[in-house]
């Protein structure tokens, strides 16, 4: 059985997935796209990936990850603006580059990507 760190009660406990089954529904913040990747990306996702694989190589549940990606903020608007560039433009980019990154480091990649500009009406 899975043991999980309760930080509230600070006590290891069973893991029981509020499916009640073997699926398990993950949402992970993915980076914020607005230049290249760095170590600090690298370990966040390598242990995250980890975690993934044991809970599905080892313990067997069937995740279902969901990354999403800050794809429009202030930070991407200024350094589209710096380079000349529409903002959507310039995270794409970069948001290639953190996968491609990714697939480097043999990164399972999420079943599942959203993007902010996806979801504006709902954010406002």
């Amino acid at each position: 059985m899975l043991r999980i760190m309760n930080s509230l009660s600070r006590e290891k406990e069973i893991f029981v997935p509020h499916s009640g089954t073997r699926e398990v529904t993950w949402y992970m913040c993915g980076p914020t796209v607005y230049d290249h990747s760095h170590m600090g990306h690298a370990k966040t996702y390598i242990c995250f990936d980890y975690i993934y694989r044991i809970m599905t190589d080892y313990f067997g549940y069937d995740v279902k990850l969901c990354m999403n990606i800050t794809d429009l903020d202030d930070k991407i608007i200024i350094r589209g603006n710096e380079r000349n560039i529409p903002f959507d433009e310039l995270s794409r980019q970069f948001e290639t580059e953190f996968f491609k990154d990714c697939e480097a480091l043999n990164i399972r990649l999420p079943a599942v990507i959203t993007r902010v500009t996806e979801y504006v009406p709902e954010i406002v």
